[in-house]
C-alpha cells in the first residue's frame, strides 16, 4: 500500500485548527473529517534533531545516540563540539530497514540522510547547504536528473544562512515578507521533487519535511496563534498575518495534491517533530550560573542587550568561561542542559545542590521560573546517556536559555516569540483508519510502527513505541494485523548500522559551514 509521511516541522494544532477554522487549509479541514487525529508528545527535550531521529527510529535519543546538533567529547585541554550527521545515528532507521525488506522508499529534506546510505529509492538530505547538497544525494545521479525537470530550481534548496540568521536577530520590519515568501518558494521547489518523483518513480513509502512551519512560526509565532493576534493590526501587521497564511495556504494546497494523488487505497499521514508556543522571557543561564558561584568569567564578559539565545561564535563563549575555575557551565541553547565539570568525588553533590537552586529561580513576576530539572539519566537512558548534559532544564514557558551574559538572570522579552513545545501533531487518513476520531497523546517513538505496519512489515521489537491501534477501526486491524518481528534482522540497533554511508564525509569547510548555519538559526552560541 502506498503511504506518505508529510512531515511538518514544529506544527501544532494551536495553529493549524484556528487555519482550519478561518477557511485557509481546507484540505486540512477534509483530512480532520475523514481521518484521525491525536497530539503527538515529542522526545523528552522537543529539539528537531533528536526528536526526527527518534521517529525514524522507533528509539529514543539515549539508544540511537542523536542529543543534539552537536556532540561533547571530553580531550586533554577540555570538551569540545563535534557536528553529528548520518553516522552517529546508531539504530537502523525506518527507510533503511523497509529498503532491506524490498519496499521501495522516497525521503526528501529529512535530517540526517547526510552522507547518504545505499537505498532502495531516493533520499535528499535537509539542514545542508547548497555546496553540499548534490554529493549529498542518493543515487548519485538523482541531483542531476533533477536538474533536467522544467520548473525546479534544485540548487536553490540549500540552507542560506544569510538568510535564516535574519529571523534569529530582530530583522527589519520590511524584510519580514520578503523573508516568508522565501520559503514559501523554496518550499514550492521540494514539493515540485516530490510530486515529480512520485509520478516518475514512485515508491512505497514517500517521506517529506516542510521545516519552513519552524522558521516562520520563529520569527512570526505571535501573527499565527490567535490568542496573541493585534486586535486592532497596523498595515504592516496586516500584511504579515497574510504572508503567514499564504505559506499555510500553500502546505494545504500540497496536502490535497498528495490526497488526490494517493487516493482511496493509500494512507496520509501528517507529523510534527514537536510542537510550537510563545516564550514571553529569556533566562540567561550562565548569568545564573555566574551568579551562584559555580560559573567564573575570564576577564569581563559583555552583557547581551538584544535578548539573544547566543552570540557569534561558540568560540567566544567558551574562551570566555574560566574552565578551570568553573564547577558549570552551558554552551548550546538548545538542548536546555548544564556540564557539571567538576572533580568526579564532587559532582554528585554539585548536580544536586544546583537542581535544587534552580527551583527556586525566580522570575521577574515572583514565579518559578524552572519547573522541572532532571538528570541525563532520567532522561536519556541507553548505552549514549554521555553524550548528554549532566542537567535538563524545563522552563515555565518552554523557551531555550541564554547562554550569553546578562544583567539579570531572567529579563522579559518586549514580545512574545516562538518556541518549540513537546506537545505536536498527528493525523492520519486511509484504509481502516478511524473517521472522524479524536484520540489521546500519542508518543513519536509510535510512528514507525505506525509507518511500518502501513508498509505491509514486520515491527521488530526493539521499537521503544507501541503501535497505535487507537487510529484504527478493530475490525480493519483483524484482517490486517499488526506482526512484531523477533529482532530487526542482522542488525545490532545499539551499535552503528551495519554499511557505511556510501557518500563522501563534509570536508572542514562543510562542517563549519553548518555548524554556522545553526549559530545563525540560534541553536548554538
Amino acid at each position: 500500500m502506498k503511504t506518505v509521511l508529510l512531515g511538518l516541522d514544529g506544527a501544532t494544532f494551536t495553529i493549524l485548527d484556528h487555519l482550519v477554522a478561518e477557511g485557509v487549509m481546507p484540505n486540512l479541514a477534509e483530512l480532520y473529517r475523514k481521518g484521525a487525529r491525536g497530539d503527538l508528545m515529542s522526545t523528552p527535550t522537543p529539539l528537531t534533531p533528536q526528536a526526527w531521529t527518534s521517529l525514524a527510529t522507533g528509539r529514543s535519543p539515549g539508544h540511537h545516540g542523536i542529543i543534539d546538533f552537536l556532540r561533547p567529547e571530553h580531550g586533554p585541554h577540555g570538551v569540545y563540539w563535534r557536528l553529528n550527521d548520518s553516522r552517529e545515528i546508531h539504530c537502523e532507521t525506518i527507510w533503511k530497514y523497509a529498503s532491506r525488506h524490498g519496499r521501495r522508499v522516497t525521503v526528501l529534506n529529512y535530517i540526517y540522510l547526510s552522507p547518504p546510505e545505499p537505498i532502495h529509492g531516493h533520499t535528499i538530505p535537509g539542514f545542508t547547504s547548497g555546496r553540499h547538497l548534490r554529493r549529498s544525494s542518493y543515487p548519485p545521479n538523482l541531483f542531476e536528473r533533477l536538474q533536467q525537470v522544467p520548473g525546479l530550481d534544485v540548487k536553490a534548496l540549500g540552507m542560506d544562512l544569510q538568510v535564516e540568521q535574519e529571523a534569529l536577530q530582530e530583522m527589519e520590519p520590511q524584510r519580514w515578507c520578503e523573508w516568508i515568501r522565501h520559503h514559501i518558494e523554496r518550499e514550492r521547489i521540494w514539493f515540485g521533487i516530490l510530486e515529480h518523483l512520485m509520478a516518475e518513480e514512485p515508491s512505497d513509502l514517500t517521506a517529506i519535511v516542510l521545516d519552513g512551519v519552524d522558521k516562520i512560526q520563529h520569527l512570526a509565532y505571535r501573527f499565527l496563534d490567535p490568542a496573541l493576534l493585534p486586535q486592532q493590526p497596523t498595515p504592516w501587521e496586516t500584511e504579515v498575518i497574510a504572508t503567514c497564511r499564504d505559506y499555510f495556504r500553500q502546505v494545504d494546497q500540497f496536502l490535497g495534491a498528495i490526497l488526490r494523488r494517493i487516493g482511496r487505497w493509500g494512507r496520509v499521514f501528517l507529523a510534527s517533530d514537536h510542537g510550537f508556543a510563545a516564550t514571553t522571557e529569556v533566562v540567561y543561564i550562565n548569568k545564573w550560573l555566574y551568579d551562584q558561584g559555580w560559573l567564573h568569567w575570564r576577564g569581563e564578559f559583555a552583557e547581551d542587550e538584544k535578548l539573544s539565545n547566543f552570540g557569534d561564535r561558540l568560540a567566544n563563549l567558551a574562551n570566555a568561561i574560566d574552565l578551570p575555575r568553573s564547577q558549570a557551565y552551558a554552551l548550546t541553547p538548545s538542548i536546555n542542559g548544564i556540564l557539571i565539570v567538576a572533580p568526579p568525588e564532587e559532582r554528585g553533590a554539585i548536580r544536586a545542590e544546583i537542581a535544587r537552586r534552580l527551583l527556586d529561580l525566580r522570575g521577574p513576576d515572583g514565579g518559578r521560573v524552572v519547573t522541572e530539572v532532571r538528570t541525563r539519566e532520567e532522561v536519556f537512558p541507553g548505552p549514549f546517556v554521555d553524550r548528554a548534559p549532566d542537567l535538563l532544564l524545563t522552563l515555565r514557558d518552554h523557551g531555550f536559555v541564554s547562554v550569553l551574559n546578562a544583567r539579570a538572570a531572567v529579563i522579559s522579552r518586549r514580545q512574545p516569540a516562538g518556541t518549540h513545545h513537546p506537545r505536536g501533531v498527528l493525523v492520519g487518513i486511509g484504509p481502516g483508519i478511524r473517521e472522524g476520531a479524536s484520540v489521546g497523546p500519542l508518543s513519536i517513538l509510535d510512528v514507525a510502527p505506525l509507518l511500518l505496519h502501513s508498509l505491509g512489515l514486520e515491527i521488530p521489537r526493539e521499537l521503544e513505541g507501541t503501535f497505535p491501534s487507537e487510529l484504527y477501526d478493530p475490525d480493519y486491524l483483524t484482517s490486517d494485523p499488526v506482526r512484531w518481528g523477533v529482532t530487526a534482522g542482522n542488525v545490532s540497533l545499539d551499535q552503528p548500522p551495519p554499511s557505511a554511508p556510501s557518500g563522501e564525509p563534509m570536508d572542514d569547510q562543510d562542517e563549519a559551514y553548518v555548524i554556522d548555519q545553526l549559530r545563525k538559526l540560534g541553536y548554538l552560541e
